[in-house]
């Protein structure tokens, strides 16, 4: 018997992972389920699986962050992802095995198949962590834009111009760097996993900075100090995350 563990922060897709197991994968028991890095890594310590379902995105952190704590892994893994073309690119590389959301039960069972039947642990543990270098590492293209409306204008900005964006209740201001001001009416939510994918990083829950402008994180008091010397408060939640994804650049 196969003993497997899910980690993912949606109830719902746990649920339905592990129904799929139960009626297409034989031999197959799921011990342990986590919603997030902290229950996650508790739930594999106490119950040494075999196989480990892993979500990338979580509350507190990444799949990323909770696997580079238990390297080198003893288990067989298979990543949990939405569909995003440059980390299924990744994945597919470095001879990782992942499913994407909404999950497909077909691809479930070959992914679950060809994990069981995966290379040795030193070769997955090689793989793994040169897809975390890959995935890990801050990414902002050239040329890559984002719309700004307000009442009168489309602001067409580059993100490199982008010292930080900070939430002023139903609106949200972006501060560039040639001291112009930016504010439309939408919530900060809706620029997040845009930005985070080009290299902002969301330290607070008014406050997204680009990781370009950041001078210093002074943690003592939480401050995130910019190249424009604006301070920027972060939260006491994300600063282990934000550690993490400061020493991983390279």
């Amino acid at each position: 018997m196969i003993r497997v563990v899910i980690i993912d922060d949606e109830t719902r897709s746990r649920e339905t992972i592990r129904e799929m197991l139960d009626i297409y994968c034989a031999d197959i028991e799921v011990v342990a389920e986590g919603r997030d890095v902290k229950s996650g890594l508790q739930v594999i310590k106490q119950h040494n699986p075999d196989l480990v379902l892993l979500d990338i995105k979580m509350p507190d952190g990444s799949g990323f962050d909770l696997i580079r704590q238990l390297m080198p892994v003893k288990f067989k893994l298979i990543f949990i992802t939405a569909f995003e073309e440059y980390a299924i690119r990744a994945f597919k590389f470095n001879a990782i095995d992942y499913i994407t959301k909404p999950i497909d039960p077909t691809e479930l069972q070959a992914a679950v198949e060809k994990a069981v039947n995966a290379v040795e642990e030193s070769d997955l543990n090689k793989n793994i962590k040169t897809l975390m270098e890959q995935y890990m590492r801050p990414v902002q293209t050239e040329d890559a834009r984002i719309v700004l409306k307000t009442a009168d204008v489309l602001h067409l900005v580059e993100l490199k111009n982008i010292i930080r964006v900070t939430s002023e209740r139903n609106y949200t201001v972006f501060i560039l760097n040639e001291g112009e001001n930016i504010m439309v009416s939408k919530s900060i939510k809706e620029f997040t996993e845009y930005l985070e994918k080009n290299n902002f990083f969301r330290i607070h829950q008014s406050h997204l900075i680009n990781l370009v402008y950041l001078r210093k994180f002074v943690k003592d008091e939480l401050i995130c100090v910019m190249k424009d010397n604006s301070e920027v408060p972060v939260s006491y939640r994300k600063k282990e995350e934000l550690l993490r994804r400061l020493n991983s650049i390279t």
